[in-house]
């Protein structure tokens, strides 16, 4: 069994209009759900045994700033094709890559991938909550979907069960 948490990054600045998408920094509200999530993670035992994060500044800081929450050393890697905006098969890849055995997995990337992604994952599974998912991803969200599977190669082509959907602002 193995366990994928994944988490949009949080609510970014957008203040600076000279500043490349790439490097848009987390704002207010993003600088305080971020830490929220991953005391959500710490509160609730799943503690990611790696992190993968898009290299975007608003996804690195959110991975930061949700580790530091959590409070435990979490190995954490910035993979390049984790900034992805399609239909999740960028963030599938990485996953099935680089993801090994580790459980919780946690991957930190953007919309509309993460919920492109998503919502494939569970289809055909145990879709309790997902109707929300397929109206917004909210920036901050996190989704647990557990699989039936001891390494992330064998991902490809497998459905998961959600388990759970939190939003920041039903935490704050």
């Amino acid at each position: 069994m193995k366990t994928l948490l994944l988490l949009r990054h949080a609510k970014s600045d957008w203040d600076d209009i000279s500043l490349d998408d790439h490097e848009r920094p987390l704002n207010p509200r993003g600088l305080k759900a971020a830490p929220r999530m991953g005391q959500l993670m710490r509160d609730l035992d799943m503690i990611p045994a790696l992190c993968l994060s898009s290299t975007a500044v608003r996804s690195r800081d959110t991975a930061t700033l949700a580790i530091d929450a959590i409070g435990h050393d979490v190995p954490l890697e910035f993979v390049d094709k984790l900034y992805s905006f399609g239909e999740g098969e960028a963030i599938g890849e990485v996953i099935a890559e680089r993801g090994g055995d580790a459980s919780p997995l946690l991957v930190v990337a953007h919309n509309p991938a993460m919920q492109a992604l998503a919502v494939r994952l569970c289809d055909g599974g145990d879709v309790t909550g997902l109707g929300q998912m397929r109206i917004k991803y909210p920036t901050g969200g996190l989704a647990r979907i557990d699989f039936d599977i001891t390494d992330w190669s064998e991902l490809p082509g497998k459905t998961g069960t959600l388990v759970n959907f939190w939003r920041p602002r039903d935490l704050m």
